[in-house]
């Protein structure tokens, strides 16, 4: 609900899906970005241990939201050991300009590309063993600069993104991290010439208290922004309960450290109920 009380609604993915290969299915539509682990995998409520994502996971962050494209994805045996990718190519996210600097990048997925350039990238992951998983991902193409009114002021700037992640179980515990690092390089003939980057990395451990329902979790992360108001470091502690596999109730503390006076520095409690479907 926005601030004059009215219902926005927002299509978050939705593909058409062949199944090629029982290693490929290729993917058309707009679906969520391949970059890292937590936003294909982890951000949705009943799955994220955590009320909320890891600063620089949200709008105008550091990780890709989605993208409108086409992608392949599947899995297969590396050398014996499990692993599995993703290749896509997209319409690609869009920089928002305000005067003569960089203000974010949009990447919620666009169905219009008026730059006329797509962004080329995917993930490829593998299992050493069972419990353990590694991830490296990345894309890059051409970035278009928009005005506040999402008209298109400049085209052809370079763009990538990088990743890293990992997810490791150990009986009871789970350890996950990942880093994402989003940049538009510097044009000197652009009239916003300088380069702009965007960085994220967090860290987290969750425990199960066998045998019964409840879950603890702690997180750490660190979002740096060329905008000194929405740099952030933060701390998250919960404690969450299972009521089965699909609902969870989650309360959990954020202390949150940014530049003085900004929302990036309020320190939040946050209590959810999710049910998966």
């Amino acid at each position: 609900i926005d601030e004059e009380g009215e219902t926005e609604t927002e299509l978050e993915y939705a593909t058409l899906d062949l199944f090629m290969h029982d290693n490929a299915v290729l993917a058309a539509g707009k679906f969520l970005s391949p970059i890292g682990q937590f936003r294909q995998n982890i951000h949705p409520a009943w799955i994220n241990k955590l009320p909320s994502a890891p600063p620089g996971f949200g709008h105008d962050g550091a990780a890709p939201l989605a993208e409108v494209g086409a992608q392949v994805r599947g899995g297969f045996s590396l050398g014996g050991r499990r692993s599995n990718y993703a290749v896509f190519v997209g319409n690609g996210p869009r920089a928002g300009i305000e005067g003569e600097e960089i203000h974010g990048i949009e990447t919620e997925g666009f169905t219009s590309n008026e730059d006329d350039d797509q962004v080329w990238g995917g993930r490829l992951a593998i299992l050493p063993w069972p419990q353990f998983e590694l991830g490296v991902s990345g894309a890059a193409g051409k970035i278009g600069l928009f005005d506040d009114v999402q008209t298109l002021v400049e085209s052809g700037r370079d763009y990538d993104v990088v990743g890293a992640d990992f997810v490791y179980h150990l009986s009871l515990i789970e350890f996950r991290g990942e880093y994402v690092r989003q940049r538009i390089a510097s044009d000197s003939g652009s009239a916003v010439p300088e380069e702009f980057e965007w960085a994220t990395w967090y860290g987290q451990a969750a425990y199960r208290v066998a045998p019964t329902r409840w879950e603890a979790v702690l997180r750490y992360g660190d979002f740096d922004s060329p905008h000194a108001d929405d740099d952030q470091r933060q701390w998250a502690a919960g404690l969450d309960y299972w009521f089965a596999g699909n609902v969870v109730g989650k309360l959990a503390y954020e202390w949150n450290e940014g530049e003085s006076g900004s929302e990036a520095e309020e320190d939040r409690v946050l209590l959810q109920l999710a049910y998966g479907f």
